[in-house]
């Protein structure tokens, strides 16, 4: 038995990142060794791919996320499919999934494959839930001091393009139009760090992980691929890991296993680890998406100063928030002299002088065990592991909200000019790689959720969960702040938990061990 406690982390998104960092910082001693089976595709690893200097560099980096197509295709989608209501995944991402019997499905289903995951791609917004939004099982004080640690974590500001006249613009003639209704418009929070020329360095895992990239006690495994978590009776002691490159797997212990991997593979590797509570893979939700882009009317808002650099085009971002009972909805406007839309030649809102915003209106999706994962083990993906099949529809009640959203979108964009032809669209299901619920956490072990309010399995002692699938309400935020959130409180637990288990004895004993991958000793190869 070690002296000194052990965690794997698997997945190097912001929570898994979240997870290593504070435990690093809280637990005297111990060791983390965090595996991606992606590969590394920034320096530093896990950065947003936005920061990339140029528009090539961005596009090799997010073909290089796009997973690993084998004989059956990328995560079981056989090679060549047109997957209808959709052309492709967003660069970057992956198809992931195929429609369950029956059952309209997420034709858009995605996810990245490499270090820092969907971190590394992500639009960095990061809205607090209100209202229904936020977990009710949570104290209120204890829920405002986790999302002030993760906003400190992801570097939030409140002020992005705090100097951009066009974001200015927005908010006034946005504000004049919803003021009368009592409905809040402010500048978007966004995980970014303001540069002294007056863009931003957008936030990723990179930012997260900063101060203890140089720990000896921290340890990254690029395309290392966790097939199996391995149990002693009811608890998780580590888990089997394959090497993508060579093939080789090893079974490599910890004292805790966190599985950071995201809203669908996490439930994935529990089911084909033989962990299966009734709850696994169900209330899968995300936030419909009403998304338009608007040609701005001249003069509405002031010229850009500059031209627009290819790499990062966006240069405002507005917020309609959310309001429980007068919008419940989140609504983002991003202002980009650059259209975020191909357009025909012969459009005449093509080069449009005045630039464009791009409106997106995130609703509810009420959660119901019946929108859900099903995970096929006679039909294995590329890497061997259960394929996925995804249940999943819009109910009358969310096409009622959709419809309430329409009419305040459309709003907005007279105050600034005219949707473009084409938009705005409902994107098709999983468009916004927001996907939320399937290992739920919940109050009690009813058979409703997967995980407790401190995010570890009920019934399997050393296993955490992390992530947005955590998330049991009907959100319309971005959910990246309450994942964080949550993770801050899970890893509060976890290093109490620790560092009860080891004690000051042990974690002084492991001063002189530092560095080692946890579960070093217990490694074994598996032929």
């Amino acid at each position: 038995m070690t002296t000194h406690p052990s965690v794997l982390i698997i997945g190097s998104g912001p929570t898994g990142a979240t997870y290593a960092r504070l435990l690093l910082e809280q637990v005297p001693g111990v060791s983390v060794l965090m595996v991606d089976a992606g590969p590394v595709v920034t320096s530093p690893p896990g950065m947003n791919v936005k920061n990339l200097p140029s528009a090539e560099e961005q596009t090799t980096a997010r073909l290089a996320s796009q997973g690993r197509a084998g004989a059956d295709g990328v995560s079981g989608i056989p090679a060549g499919v047109v997957v209808e209501g959709t052309i492709t995944a967003r660069q970057g991402t992956h198809l992931i999934g195929r429609a369950a019997e029956g059952s309209p499905g997420m034709p858009a289903a995605a996810v990245a494959t490499c270090v820092g995951g969907q971190g590394a791609h992500w639009t960095c917004a990061t809205p607090r839930p209100r209202g229904g939004e936020r977990i009710p099982f949570i104290d209120e004080a204890e829920w405002e001091e986790h999302v002030t640690a993760a906003e400190e974590l992801l570097h939030v500001t409140k002020a992005a393009f705090g100097d951009s006249p066009q974001a200015a613009a927005i908010l006034d003639r946005v504000g004049e139009t919803f003021a009368p209704d009592g409905i809040e418009v402010g500048p978007l929070p966004v995980a970014a760090d303001p540069r002294p020329d007056g863009t931003l360095r957008w936030g990723g895992p990179d930012v997260v992980l900063a101060p203890v990239f140089d720990d000896p006690r921290f340890s990254l495994r690029a395309d290392t691929l966790c097939v199996r978590l391995v149990r002693d009776g009811d608890r998780v002691v580590g888990a089997v890991l394959r090497d993508l490159l060579s093939g080789a797997e090893e079974q490599v212990g910890a004292d805790a296993v966190v599985v950071a991997a995201d809203a669908i593979r996490s439930p994935r590797l529990l089911w084909a680890s033989g962990v299966r509570p009734p709850a696994l893979g169900r209330y899968l939700t995300e936030h419909p998406l009403i998304f338009g882009v608007v040609a701005l009317r001249d003069g509405v808002l002031p010229p850009p100063e500059e031209a627009a650099t290819p790499a990062d085009p966006i240069r405002g971002v507005v917020s309609v928030r959310y309001d429980e009972e007068r919008h419940p909805y989140h609504a983002q406007i991003m202002y980009s002299p650059v259209c975020p839309v191909p357009l025909p030649e012969d459009s005449p809102y093509r080069d449009n002088p005045a630039g464009y915003v791009g409106m997106g209106w995130g609703v509810r999706k009420w959660p119901r065990p019946e929108d859900r994962l099903l995970f096929d083990d006679e039909r294995p993906d590329e890497d061997g592991l259960p394929s996925v099949r995804i249940a999943y529809e819009l109910t009358e009640r969310e096409h009622a909200e959709l419809d309430r959203a329409r009419v305040q979108q459309a709003r907005a964009a007279a105050a600034l000019g005219e949707f473009v032809p084409g938009t705005p669209v409902l994107m098709p299901s999983g468009s916004s790689l927001h996907y939320m619920g399937t290992v739920r956490m919940g109050p009690a072990d009813d058979g409703t959720s997967v995980c407790d309010p401190w995010s570890r399995v009920w019934g399997v002692p050393g296993l955490v969960l992390a992530g947005n699938g955590l998330i049991p309400t009907a959100n319309a935020c971005n959910p990246t702040l309450t994942s964080v959130a949550l993770a801050v409180r899970g890893a509060g637990a976890l290093a109490a938990e620790l560092g009860a288990a080891f004690g000051a004895e042990g974690a002084e004993a492991a001063e002189g061990g530092e560095g080692a991958e946890p579960g070093a000793d217990k490694a074994a190869e598996i032929n």
